[in-house]
C-alpha cells in the first residue's frame, strides 16, 4: 500500500509537468514554483501537506519524466531532463561551470534557441562534446511534451509506476494449489502453511526451546519436520498412497517442495474436473494428517490409517458432489467416488495430469 501511494503521489508531478490547463498547475508554478525548475526547488518550511509529498516523491520518479523539445520555453536548461538518454547539464556540471556560459541558474532551453535553430554558447569549451551530443533540432512551433519512460506509450499511469517501485519478487505457482473456485478454506489455510514451512513441527518448537523431544508422534522413527511429515514419514506415505490408489491419482515420489511445485504447474487448469479434485485430494490429505498430529499431541486419540483415508476420501466426494462441476462429470469418475450423476457422460477418462 505505501509503494501504491507512491504510485499515485508521482501522478500529481505527471499533472503538474503536462496539464497546462488545470487551475491546480497554475496556482503550484505561480505560488510554489514561481519560475524556479521543479526538479531543483528545496521544499519550503512551511509548505501544505500535498505540497511537501509531491516534492518529497521527486526522490523516488528522477529522470523518469524527460522533456522532448519544441520551443524550449517551459524546460530548465540546466534542471530538467531533455538531453539524449534523459540526462541533465547539472548531473554532469556544477553550476559554476554552467553559469559561466553567462546564462543564468534558472535559464530556459529556449535561451539557446536562435530562429528555430541550435545557438550554443561558447565560451565554455568543457561543455562542447556535450553540445555536440544533441543530434535532434527544436521546433519552434511546439510546445516541449514530456514523456513517462516507465511505459512504452509515453504516457503515465499509476501502474506503471507502481510496477518501477514494487519490489521484484519471484511468482511462486503455488497459488494454483491453493486458492481456487470450490476449495475448502480451512484446508488451502493449513496447506499453505505447510508449503511455506510455517506450520509448529517438533523441530521449529525444539529450536525454540519449547520442547525436549522432536521426534515425529505418528512413527517415532525421525524428527518431525515438514519434509518428513509429508510424506516420508511411514504412516503418512502409507495414508498418502492409500488415498491416491483409492482415487486413482498418480503423483511422483519426491520431496515434500518439490511434490507441490510438480502439483503447481501439473494441477493448474481452473475448471478442468481432474485437476480441481487432485487439488482438494492434496489439500485434504494435509489438513486431516495435521489434524491427526494434533489430536496424537494433544489429546492422546489416535486413529488408524484406513479410517483417516475414510475421511479424507468423504471430505473430497461431499465437496464433488456440492460444486457445480458434481452435475456434469465423467462417468467413471463418479462411479470411483459414488456420486449419483444421471446426466453423466460415457467417457472414460483416468484422472492424471493433462
Amino acid at each position: 500500500m505505501k509503494t501504491w501511494n507512491q504510485a499515485a503521489t508521482i501522478k500529481h508531478i505527471w499533472h503538474l509537468l503536462t496539464d497546462k490547463g488545470s487551475i491546480w498547475t497554475a496556482w503550484i508554478h505561480a505560488v510554489l514554483l514561481r519560475g524556479r525548475p521543479f526538479w531543483q526547488i528545496n521544499i519550503p518550511s512551511n509548505p501544505t501537506w500535498s505540497c511537501r509529498k509531491i516534492l518529497q516523491s521527486r526522490e523516488w520518479c528522477r529522470g523518469w519524466f524527460i522533456t522532448h523539445i519544441g520551443n524550449g520555453f517551459s524546460t530548465s536548461l540546466w534542471y530538467d531532463y531533455w538531453l539524449p538518454n534523459g540526462t541533465r547539464l547539472i548531473d554532469s556540471f556544477s553550476l559554476r561551470s554552467l553559469t559561466a556560459t553567462g546564462l543564468s541558474w534558472n535559464a530556459r532551453v529556449s535561451a539557446i534557441i536562435t530562429g528555430g535553430h541550435w545557438n550554443f554558447p561558447i565560451g565554455t569549451p568543457q561543455l562542447h562534446a556535450r553540445w555536440h551530443s544533441i543530434l535532434f533540432h527544436p521546433n519552434p512551433h511546439l510546445d516541449d511534451q514530456y514523456e513517462w519512460k516507465g511505459h512504452d506509450s509515453g504516457k503515465f499511469s499509476i501502474h506503471s509506476a507502481w510496477e518501477l517501485l514494487h519490489e521484484k519478487r519471484p511468482i511462486n505457482n503455488m497459488y494454483n494449489l491453493l486458492w481456487f473456485k470450490g476449495h475448502i478454506p480451512r484446508h488451502s489455510f493449513i496447506l499453505w502453511l505447510a508449503g511455506l514451512g510455517r506450520l509448529r513441527t517438533m523441530d521449529r518448537l525444539l529450536s525454540a526451546g519449547i520442547i525436549q523431544n522432536a521426534a515425529c508422534i505418528l512413527c517415532n522413527l525421525h524428527t518431525e519436520t515438514h519434509e518428513h511429515l509429508f510424506f516420508e514419514c511411514q504412516f503418512t506415505k502409507s495414508v498418502w498412497q492409500l488415498v491416491n490408489v483409492r482415487a486413482n491419482i498418480h503423483w511422483p515420489c519426491s520431496t515434500w517442495q518439490t511434490l507441490l511445485q510438480w502439483a503447481a504447474a501439473n494441477y493448474c487448469k481452473k475448471t478442468h474436473i481432474q485437476h480441481i479434485i487432485a487439488r482438494l485430494l492434496l489439500s485434504a490429505t494435509v489438513y486431516i494428517l495435521w489434524y491427526e498430529r494434533n489430536n496424537r499431541v494433544f489429546s492422546n486419540q489416535i486413529q488408524a490409517a484406513p479410517t483417516l483415508v475414510e475421511a479424507i476420501f468423504q471430505q473430497v466426494r461431499t465437496q464433488i458432489a456440492s460444486m457445480e462441476y458434481g452435475k456434469n462429470i465423467p462417468l467413471n469418475i463418479s462411479d470411483r467416488w459414488g456420486i449419483h450423476n444421471p446426466s453423466a457422460g460415457q467417457s472414460q477418462l483416468v484422472l492424471q495430469p493433462d
